[in-house]
């Protein structure tokens, strides 16, 4: 090979390696790993998208693992609280009263408000919200949000629910993450408020000056009970990234999304995401 040739090839490599800012690059083996040890498997996926952009920061499964349509169970509630609020159906401050009526949690009776509703993963609430936007509010808005099958197909107090509960929504890992990227890179064509509404009710912990937001979810997707999906969603953001993610694990039995999540706290941590915890 000729020096200029040579020359040339130095040269290339050079910008390939800096094609991705060094400030937006993962530690993929570390990621790997950790996810390996702690929730890997076949029927595990992890999803994490710079949030802006949309750009795969980087997947670890199969094509079909994170291409399988599976329920969202309760993160439906990030969709369909950024449906409530634009509508105008709720505001943050709207509070839905408990009728009494005994419940699978006790977290559940009480009157709730949209945080205090997403914070218990409180399914009468949502239910209730649900009967208000109606069949076709949630069918033309799941089809402006490309929301996995779009279709809110069976009760309207359960449709994201699974076919155990007779839901008929489904949305792929990849999709879930993807729909992130829209929600709060400004690809939905809802107003800010709604968006910096329903981060304000996700799940957060801040470490220094990152702070991680998600929302977990777990229900069975088989009519009887025979296997299911855990789920954990959100967004990570710190003064040098912001990224989203989606990460699922369907199963016989698959762990609690807050189980995914914990691990995925810490996975992150070690891949230097977000800082460890002290």
């Amino acid at each position: 090979m000729s020096k200029i040739a040579t020359a040339a090839l130095v040269a290339l490599l050079a910008l390939s390696a800096c094609a991705v800012p060094v400030r937006d690059r993962v530690d993929t083996d570390a990621l790997n790993a950790g996810i390996d040890q702690a929730i890997g498997g076949l029927d595990t996926c992890v999803v994490i998208l710079d949030t802006q952009t949309g750009r795969k920061v980087y997947r670890y499964g199969r094509d079909t693992t994170c291409g399988q349509k599976l329920p969202p169970c309760e993160t439906f509630e990030l969709a369909a609280a950024a449906i409530g609020l634009d509508d105008g159906v709720i505001t943050p401050q709207t509070v839905f009263k408990w009728d009494g009526t005994p419940q699978p949690s006790k977290l559940w009776q009480k009157d709730s408000n949209l945080a205090q509703a997403v914070h218990d993963a409180n399914g009468w609430w949502f239910g209730h919200l649900s009967q208000q936007i109606g069949q076709a509010g949630y069918a033309s808005a799941l089809a402006d949000f490309d929301y996995g099958t779009k279709a809110p197909s069976g009760p309207i107090t359960s449709f994201w629910r699974g076919p155990a509960q007779g839901g008929g929504l489904y949305i792929s890992t990849d999709g879930q993450a993807a729909f992130l990227h829209r929600l709060f890179g400004g690809g939905l064509k809802i107003k800010p408020g709604s968006v910096q509404a329903v981060q304000a009710v996700m799940a957060s912990e801040t470490r220094d000056t990152a702070t991680m937001t998600g929302v977990a979810g777990s229900c069975s997707d088989q009519p009887d009970h025979s296997r299911g999906v855990g789920w954990w969603v959100g967004r990570l953001k710190s003064p040098t990234r912001d990224l989203v993610f989606a990460a699922s694990i369907e199963a016989a039995a698959p762990p609690p999304g807050a189980d995914i999540g914990d691990n995925l706290k810490s996975i992150f941590a070690d891949a230097r995401l977000w800082p460890k915890a002290r």
